[in-house]
C-alpha cells in the first residue's frame, strides 16, 4: 500500500513539475517579447521627457526674450522721448543762435552807421582846422576887423569855441556810443559761442541717444528673431511630440495585445494542464479500480482455498486510506485575467467624489479661456493632495513614471479587452511597469505634476488606444 500511495503523489508531484516547466518556459519566451515592447515604450517615454525638458527650456527662452523684447520696447519709447526734447532743445538753440546773429548783424549796422558819423564829424573839423591854419593870423585879423566892437569879438571867439567844443563833444559821443555798440557785440558774440557750444553739445547728446536708440532697436530686432525660431521649434516640437505620443499609444496598444495573447495563452496552458491531469486522474482512478479487482480477486481465491482445505480464512485488515500532506497537495495555479469589461470598473478616488473639466471640449480659465478636449474627467476637492488613487480594475501597469506629456507622473493599467485607464498628476505611484495590481489596490497618491493648476487626479479610460467618456465606466 505504501507504494500505492508514492505512486499517487509522484503522478500528482509530476503533473505540478510539468506545469511549473510549461509556465516557466513560456513565461521566459513571453518576458523576452514583454521586455521588447516595455523598451520601445521606455525610449519613447524617454523622448518624451526629453522633448519636455526641451520644451520647458523653449518657453523660458521664449519668456526671456519677451521679456527683454518688452524692456528694449520700453527702452526705445524712453529714448524716443529724450530725443523728441533734444531735438526740439537743439531747434531752440537753433532758434537763439539766429536771433543772436540777427541782433549782431544789426549792431554792426549801428556801428558802421556810428563810425561813419564820427567819419563825417572828423571830415568836417579837419576842413575847419585847415581853413584856420591855411589862413593863419588873417582869420584872427578877420575876426577883430569884422566886428564892430570888444563885445562883439568875444561873442565870436565864444562862437568858436563853441564849434570846437561841439566837434569834441560830437565825437567823444559817438565813440561812446561805438564803445557801447562793440560792448554790446562783444557780449552778443560771447553768447553766440555759448550757443555754438551748447549746440555742439546737444548735438553731441542727440547722437549719443539716437546710437543708444539703435543699439536697443538692434538687441529689440535680436530677440525678436529669437523668439520667432523659437516658436517655430514650439510648432515642430508639438508635431513630435503629436508624433511621439500616437508611437507610444502604438506600441501600447500592441503591448496590450501581446498581454491579452498571454493572457489566452495561458488560459489554453491552464485548460490543456488540466485536461492532463483529469487524463491522469481517470487513469490513476482505472489502474486502482484494477487493482482494487484484482485484490478482491486474490482475497476470493485465498478464501476458496481455505475452504477447501478446511482452514478459517481470515480477510486482511482494509488498508486506510493515506492522508495527502499539506505539502503534496497539488493546487492549480490561479491567475490574474482581469478583464474590465466582465469585472467593471470602481471609482478610482475614494475619498475624493467631486469632478470638475469633464471628458469633452473645455475652456481654460487659466489660459485666458483658450480651449481644448479633455480626454478624461479631473477628480479634486480642496486639500486633496495625497488621497489615495487606486486601479480601477484588476491589470498589469504598462507606464508608472513622468514621461513629460504632461501627464506628469502617471501610471497606465491595462485590464485586458482592450481596455486601459490613466491616472495622471500624482505626487508619487507606489506600482511599477509589469506589476499585476487588483480593483481597488493603491498606485499613487493625488498630486499637482506635470501640466496642472492644482492637486487634482486626471483620469481616463481608452478603448483600443482611444479616449472614451469615463464615466461610461465608473460613478463617484
Amino acid at each position: 500500500m505504501r507504494k500505492k500511495r508514492t505512486g499517487k503523489l509522484f503522478f500528482r508531484r509530476m503533473g505540478a513539475f510539468a506545469l511549473a516547466s510549461a509556465m516557466s518556459l513560456a513565461a521566459v519566451v513571453s518576458s523576452a517579447g514583454a521586455t521588447d515592447f516595455d523598451n520601445d515604450i521606455e525610449a519613447l517615454e524617454q523622448r518624451q521627457r526629453e522633448l519636455a525638458w526641451e520644451r520647458e527650456e523653449l518657453e523660458n527662452s521664449l519668456k526671456d526674450c519677451e521679456d527683454n523684447i518688452a524692456e528694449r520696447e520700453k527702452y526705445l519709447k524712453m529714448y524716443d522721448e529724450k530725443m523728441t526734447v533734444q531735438e526740439e532743445e537743439i531747434k531752440n538753440i537753433h532758434e537763439q543762435i539766429d536771433i543772436l546773429e540777427k541782433d549782431i548783424a544789426d549792431l554792426e549796422v549801428k556801428i558802421n552807421a556810428k563810425s561813419a558819423e564820427i567819419d563825417e564829424g572828423i571830415v568836417d573839423f579837419k576842413q575847419r582846422l585847415r581853413s584856420m591854419y591855411m589862413n593863419g593870423n588873417d582869420s584872427l585879423a578877420s575876426m577883430l576887423v569884422g566886428s564892430t566892437d570888444f563885445y562883439d569879438i568875444l561873442a565870436r571867439t565864444e562862437l568858436m569855441e563853441t564849434m570846437s567844443r561841439h566837434d569834441n563833444d560830437m565825437i567823444t559821443d559817438l565813440c561812446a556810443k561805438i564803445d557801447d555798440l562793440n560792448a554790446q557785440k562783444d557780449d552778443m558774440v560771447a553768447k553766440m559761442a555759448d550757443m555754438q557750444q551748447k549746440r555742439e553739445d546737444a548735438e553731441n547728446v542727440l547722437t549719443e541717444l539716437q546710437k543708444t536708440y539703435a543699439e536697443h532697436e538692434q538687441t529689440k530686432e535680436w530677440y525678436e528673431n529669437k523668439a520667432e525660431m523659437d516658436r517655430q521649434r514650439t510648432e515642430e516640437m508639438e508635431d513630435e511630440e503629436a508624433r511621439v505620443e500616437e508611437e507610444l499609444q502604438d506600441f501600447i496598444r500592441q503591448r496590450q495585445a501581446q498581454l491579452e495573447k498571454e493572457r489566452e495563452e495561458r488560459r489554453r496552458r491552464e485548460e490543456e494542464e488540466r485536461e492532463k491531469r483529469r487524463k491522469e486522474e481517470e487513469e490513476r482512478r482505472q489502474r486502482e479500480e484494477k487493482e482494487r479487482k484484482e485484490r478482491e480477486a486474490e482475497e476470493e481465491r485465498k478464501r476458496l482455498e481455505a475452504e477447501q482445505n478446511n482452514e478459517e480464512y481470515v480477510p486482511p485488515e482494509p488498508e486506510p486510506e493515506p492522508e495527502d500532506d499539506d505539502d503534496d497537495y497539488y493546487e492549480e495555479p490561479s491567475y490574474n485575467y482581469a478583464s474590465g469589461a466582465s469585472e467593471g470598473f470602481t471609482w478610482p478616488c475614494p475619498s475624493v467624489r467631486n469632478t470638475t473639466d469633464n471628458y469633452g471640449y473645455r475652456s481654460i480659465a487659466e489660459e485666458g479661456g483658450k480651449g481644448d478636449f479633455h480626454k478624461g474627467i479631473d477628480i479634486n476637492k480642496p486639500n486633496c493632495a495625497g488621497e489615495e488613487i487606486v486601479a480601477s480594475a484588476s491589470g498589469t501597469v504598462i507606464t508608472a513614471s513622468n514621461t513629460g506629456n504632461g501627464y506628469g507622473i502617471h501610471v497606465v493599467i491595462d485590464h485586458g479587452d482592450r481596455i486601459s485607464t490613466l491616472y495622471g498628476h500624482m505626487s508619487s505611484c507606489c506600482v511599477s511597469v509589469g506589476d499585476e495590481v487588483r480593483k481597488g489596490q493603491t498606485i499613487g497618491y493625488i498630486g499637482c505634476t506635470g501640466y496642472a493648476y492644482g492637486n487634482h487626479c486626471h483620469f481616463e479610460v481608452r478603448v483600443d488606444g482611444q479616449t472614451t467618456d469615463p464615466f461610461n465606466y465608473v460613478s463617484p
